[in-house]
């Protein structure tokens, strides 16, 4: 994998192609190290080729075992060899080094067709491109029946039907993290994204940080909450408003019978949680699946209680607001 001779001085020397090899880094990702973070100084041949020592090649290896356990690239390319070295031998002894050398590519989908020709052309290998939608129209239906770890979206500005469009996408994918690439947005936008978990990041992201990002999953286990939330029928619209309820309860008063009062005080408040928990604010996937089950769970009760308020008012002779 060395070049064909030696450098003018006898020093074995390795060209781009060859370091690629060896270390595992794409020769593009090498090019953006070495111009954003001076990571090695190659010298140049008479003919202008890229020359790397071995002394490169080293360094530059034990930065991409590195970099692949989760380290930031812009924290480490100026540490020294020894410097690095010991890093790496921190993170071999550490509790489950073993999983982490060998660590499985995190599975992202990409919906945005210019970030993922970014990167697809830098070749991230810790990233494992499961699905690629060029724009978030109609990318539920697109994405049916796919899942990963990560959800890229890249949005050219956050606006106020962006939290529900990036909601919906993250219930089909399931992912432990969301990261948002946008360009402009409001910091009301900005916070609702940020309340639902997503990481936000300005466009063009730097794309050694976002493989970092990607890379620095959550510790936990993912939550397990929509596994144990049964199945339930969506519920019935409501029928009775609050007026018609007010009333019902008011003409109940009269009457011996407290029961049309006391069930319609019951299905004002239940009306009330339903809509609470349709627009309850959820900070991740998990929290807006169980609001969406609080909200058909209460309205499957206050539609079989509206049953029961219709017989309760018949049987009263208590006539019914048109």
């Amino acid at each position: 994998m060395r070049s064909d001779q030696p450098n003018a001085t006898g020093e074995a020397v390795y060209r781009s192609g060859a370091v690629a090899r060896l270390t595992g880094i794409p020769v593009q990702t090498l090019r953006v190290w070495e111009r954003r973070y001076r990571i090695v100084g190659p010298r140049q041949s008479a003919t202008g080729q890229r020359q790397y020592s071995p002394e490169d090649v080293a360094r530059l290896t034990v930065i991409k075992r590195l970099v692949d356990t989760g380290h930031a690239i812009g924290s480490i390319a100026a540490l020294d060899l020894d410097s690095l070295q010991s890093m790496l031998a921190k993170v071999a002894n550490a509790p489950g080094s073993a999983a982490r050398g060998a660590a499985t590519p995190v599975r992202v989908v990409i919906v945005g067709e210019a970030l993922a020709m970014r990167v697809e052309h830098f070749h991230l290998a810790a990233l494992q491109v499961v699905a690629t939608i060029p724009r978030p129209e109609n990318a539920v239906e697109a994405l049916r029946g796919v899942t990963a770890d990560v959800l890229l979206v890249a949005l050219p500005i956050l606006n106020r039907d962006s939290a529900q469009a990036i909601r919906s996408l993250a219930q089909q994918v399931g992912p432990q993290k969301i990261i948002v690439e946008y360009g402009f947005g409001t910091q009301r936008i900005e916070q609702e994204l940020r309340a639902l978990g997503c990481s936000l990041v300005h466009a063009p992201v730097d794309i050694d940080e976002l493989e970092s990002l990607c890379r620095l999953l959550p510790a936990a286990v993912r939550s397990r909450v929509p596994d144990l939330l049964p199945e339930i029928d969506p519920a019935a619209p409501r029928r009775f408003d609050n007026k018609t309820l007010a009333e019902i309860s008011l003409a109940s008063v009269v009457l011996n019978c407290e029961c049309p009062h006391h069930i319609a005080e019951l299905l004002v408040q239940l009306g009330n949680f339903e809509t609470y928990s349709a627009e309850c604010e959820s900070r991740t996937p998990d929290d807006a699946a169980l609001h969406r089950y609080l909200k058909e769970v209460t309205g499957n009760a206050r539609a079989l209680l509206e049953g029961a308020l219709v017989r309760v008012v018949q049987a009263e002779g208590i006539s019914l607001p048109a």
